[in-house]
């Protein structure tokens, strides 16, 4: 299990970064113009740092990325309800393991993933029939090891910069985000709406980055 989600996470971080800039989105016919309300499910980042020879999944950058998209979306104007907090560390393991396999799915496939109980419980519970679930997966690159005390700085100055511009560093080659909008149907239990931003020049916690993936993203959102 452990070598698959090891393939996994390769071959999704190599798909992102051979795409320059790519939008994409599937629906099923459902009319986002007609939904009043959408339950608005805490957001999941899955943030890399790649390394010389080795990549992880970094706790604090996944962190920093998802407030940050909960700030964007909760700052624009979307048809959206609070957000429905998720323990995905916790009892929703199982809903963070479905999110992160967005980051592997082809637009088309969306229609054949079932939602589990877990998240459609909570769609449920917070007075909706569907809610909308977004997601962040992003890498740092660098070609220069780091000991865990000069990688811990380095995410300590990142994070710092969270709502500033992207931030710069000499030691930093190459970085990239992709970011993933489902809408769920409790109804059916299938997603009727999904949309993709794959980019290789965007920063994962630069506001001003995020802010214009973000836009596309949710474009048939705006109100």
């Amino acid at each position: 299990m452990k070598q698959r989600f090891s393939l996994f996470v390769a071959a999704a971080a190599a798909l992102l970064m051979l795409t320059s800039c790519m939008t994409s989105r599937y629906n099923s016919g459902v009319k986002v113009s007609q939904i009043d309300e959408l339950a608005f499910i805490q957001p999941r980042a899955y943030q890399l740092y790649f390394s010389t020879n080795t990549s992880s999944r970094v706790e604090s950058l996944s962190e920093a990325s998802e407030d940050l998209m909960e700030d964007l979306i909760t700052s624009y104007r979307y048809p959206f309800s609070d957000m429905v907090a998720a323990d995905y560390a916790g009892k929703d393991k199982d809903i963070a393991r479905w999110i992160d396999g967005f980051s592997d799915l082809e637009v088309s496939d969306a229609k054949n993933l079932r939602v589990p109980k877990g998240l459609h419980d909570k769609i449920v519970a917070s007075g909706h029939r569907y809610g909308i679930v977004v997601h962040s997966y992003g890498y740092i690159q660098s070609k220069e090891m780091y000991d865990k005390e000069r990688f811990d700085k380095l995410v300590e100055d990142i994070v710092r910069t969270l709502f500033n511009q992207t931030p710069r560093y000499a030691t930093i080659e190459q970085y990239g985000n992709a970011l993933y909008a489902a809408v769920i149907d409790t109804q059916t239990d299938r997603i009727v709406y999904y949309s993709r931003v794959l980019s290789n020049a965007d920063h994962p916690l630069s506001r001003y980055c995020v802010g214009g993936q973000m836009k596309k993203l949710l474009k048939d959102f705006e109100r």
